[in-house]
C-alpha cells in the first residue's frame, strides 16, 4: 500500500444469497436436508449484489461521509470497512484503526448544533482508541 494511504479498497463486491431454507439449529438443518432430498424440489435461490466493483482510496487524516438513497449500499460498505462482514470479491487494506457510525440515530441530539455534533462525536471516537 502506498505511503500515506489509510484505507485502500480494490474491486469490492458484496453478494447475499436470498431464498433457501433458513434454520436456527442443527436439528432443523438436518431435518431440512432430508426433507429436500425426499421432495426433490429445487428451491429458488437468488443472489442479490449489494455492491459491485467498488474502488476507494482514503489518505491518513481524511474523514469520509457516505451519502446516498435507501438501498444504495452505504451501510454495507461501512460494515465491510469495519470488518463486521467480509467482501465476496476484492481486497480491503486498512492501515491503523477504523471506526464507523452505523446506527441511524447516531449523532442526533436536539440540544447540539450541526457544527458541534461532528466535533463531539469525533472526540468520543478518538478517546475510544486511546
Amino acid at each position: 500500500m502506498e505511503e500515506g494511504i489509510a484505507i485502500n479498497v480494490q474491486g469490492i463486491d458484496k453478494d447475499y444469497i436470498i431464498g433457501g431454507s433458513k434454520s436456527g439449529s442443527l436439528r432443523e438443518s438436518i431435518s431440512n436436508t432430508f426433507t429436500k432430498a425426499l421432495n426433490k424440489k429445487k428451491e429458488k435461490i437468488e443472489i442479490f449484489s449489494a455492491l459491485k466493483n467498488i474502488n476507494l482510496e482514503i489518505k491518513q487524516g481524511e474523514a469520509l461521509a457516505i451519502i446516498g438513497r435507501n438501498g444504495a449500499g452505504k451501510s454495507t460498505l461501512l460494515k465491510l470497512l469495519s470488518k463486521i462482514t467480509y467482501p465476496s470479491k476484492g481486497v480491503i487494506t486498512i492501515k491503523g484503526k477504523v471506526s464507523s457510525l452505523l446506527e441511524v440515530g447516531t449523532g442526533f441530539h436536539p440540544e447540539l448544533t450541526a457544527c458541534l455534533k461532528p466535533v463531539l462525536f469525533s472526540e468520543k471516537i478518538d478517546e475510544s482508541f486511546k
